[in-house]
Parts: C-alpha cells; sequence; structure tokens
C-alpha cells in the first residue's frame, strides 16, 4: 500500500554519513544521491522503484521532523533490530528506545526506536510470532501520523483511506487512536494518533507518506475526497512526468498538516 516516503533533511551529506549505513542494515542500499539537486534514494534490493528520499524541502525552507510522525521497518530477527539501533547510533542518530520486548504493544514486539540527525523517528520491529501487516511481507510494518482531534481524524482518514483499498480495524483502536489496516491482514498498516510526547502533533517539513493507488481514477478520488473532508489541496491530480512517464499523482494536507500522496505508475 506504501509508494515510498520522504524525509527532510538540512545537511544531505550528514544525512548520507546517517541513512547509507542504517538503512543497509534494513535491506535499503542507496541507490543515487544527488547533492545538486538535494536527494538521497534508498531502495529495496529486489524492488524497482525507490521507497525511501530524503531530501531538502521542496519548498526551500528549513527541514523539520513531525511530531507524531515515524516510520517503522520491519527486521527479520531480534539481531537485525538490534543493528539498527547500534548503526544509528554510531553514524549521528539518537536513541529513542533501546532494543526490546515491548508488551504493552504485543507479547512478540521487539523493537528499537531511534532519530536521524534532523530528528525524524525511525522504528525496526521483529514480531516474534512472524506476524506481518501486509501478506505480501512488505519492508513497512507501520507508519504513524500525529492527530490533534480523534473524531476529525477518524473522519478524514477513513473516507480517504477507503478509496485506496483501506479500510479501519476497530480492534486494534484505543482511546487516542485509529487504525487502519488491509482487511486479510495481522496487523495495521497505519496508526493515526496523539504523539507519544504529549505534545501537540505538528506536520514535517520534507515528511509526507505516498501511497499506491491502483488507478488514476483512485488517485482523483483521494484527492477529491481529501477536500471533501476538511483537507487542503498540495498538487492537483495529474501527470508528473518529471519523475516518470506514467507518474499520475495527487497530493493533499490533512488538518494538521501532514502530507499524504497517493500515485498510479500505470499506463491510463
Amino acid at each position: 500500500m506504501f509508494s515510498h516516503f520522504t524525509l527532510g533533511s538540512n545537511d544531505l551529506e550528514r544525512s548520507q554519513d546517517f541513512y547509507a549505513p542504517v538503512m543497509a542494515a534494513l535491506g535499503q542500499p542507496l541507490v543515487e544521491a544527488s547533492m545538486e539537486h538535494g536527494y538521497l534514494m534508498f531502495a529495496p534490493v529486489d524492488q524497482r522503484h525507490p521507497h525511501l528520499f530524503v531530501c531538502r524541502p521542496f519548498d526551500g525552507l528549513p527541514a523539520t521532523w513531525s511530531n507524531g510522525f515515524h516510520i517503522a521497518y520491519t527486521a527479520p530477527d531480534k539481531s537485525a533490530v538490534d543493528s539498527f539501533h547500534a548503526t544509528a547510533l554510531a553514524h549521528g542518530g539518537f536513541d529513542d528506545g533501546v532494543p526490546g520486548l515491548r508488551p504493552q504493544y504485543a507479547e512478540d514486539y521487539y523493537a528499537a526506536y531511534v532519530r536521524d540527525p534532523d530528528g525524524n523517528k525511525l522504528q525496526a520491529v521483529c514480531y516474534l510470532k512472524g506476524r506481518s501487516a501486509d501478506s505480501g511481507g512488505d519492508v513497512i510494518s507501520h507508519v504513524t501520523i500525529g492527530q490533534t482531534d480523534l473524531d476529525r481524524e477518524r473522519k478524514f482518514y477513513n473516507a480517504v483511506l477507503g478509496t485506496l483499498g483501506m479500510a479501519e480495524l476497530p480492534e486494534e483502536n484505543d482511546e487516542t487512536t485509529v487504525c487502519f489496516g488491509l482487511d486479510h491482514a495481522q496487523l495495521p498498516l497505519l496508526y493515526v494518533g496523539a504523539a507519544f510526547n504529549g505534545l501537540p502533533a505538528t506536520w514535517g517539513n520534507g515528511t509526507h507518506v505516498a501511497f499506491t493507488a491502483a488507478s488514476r481514477d483512485a488517485v482523483r478520488a483521494f484527492h477529491a475526497t481529501a477536500l471533501a473532508q476538511g483537507g487542503s489541496c498540495e498538487g492537483a491530480p495529474g501527470l508528473r512526468p518529471q519523475y516518470s512517464e506514467n507518474y499520475y499523482a495527487a497530493y493533499v494536507r490533512d488538518a494538521v498538516g501532514n502530507k499524504l500522496q497517493a500515485v498510479c505508475r500505470n499506463p491510463s
């Protein structure tokens, strides 16, 4: 369901020093770097399209991290979680949660949390019972997005994600979080909830989540639904040939300001 992510950087050389070894530890080597054009690209070795972009923000303003947002990568085992954490700290990152079991989430939830030099939050998690959020075994476990009004965001994300084939998973919700995923999966893909530090959720300049859409009609529905539910337009549906020939996408922001994208790479 996820196409790719972007995270903002204020120093690309510093970001490359951090992300090249950390992403390699997660099976996603650096595939392209352009200091001139302001981006780093990482991709799983067996996938065609880049999965993570670390870049200077498009608006030319400083990159900022998003309070309430983080990307959780699936690790194959406990040692990979440990390696992710140690590698991040050895290359300029910061500890945000040492490796270990988190039984408050599940008895088999073994995870570690770090922040990059710009403050962006990353996680590696291994489900010791072999569970996954996507039956296809995606490299992503889940993503969290911060909210400040749960009822408002539940309505928005139910409608918007519904255009992409995702649905709310009520059994996974609690008083501060609403969860979304695929009906055949064992775990949620997306958590929308209050920030863990108790401070207001904020959007990050340079941060966005791109979802894969099955068709151009789905991209248009995603955009129209977001606007009808109180979101704002950040880029109308259309081809973006600067990315690739059939790259048809739309961009929106939720009420907090979190940036979302839907993209279809199929020919019309």
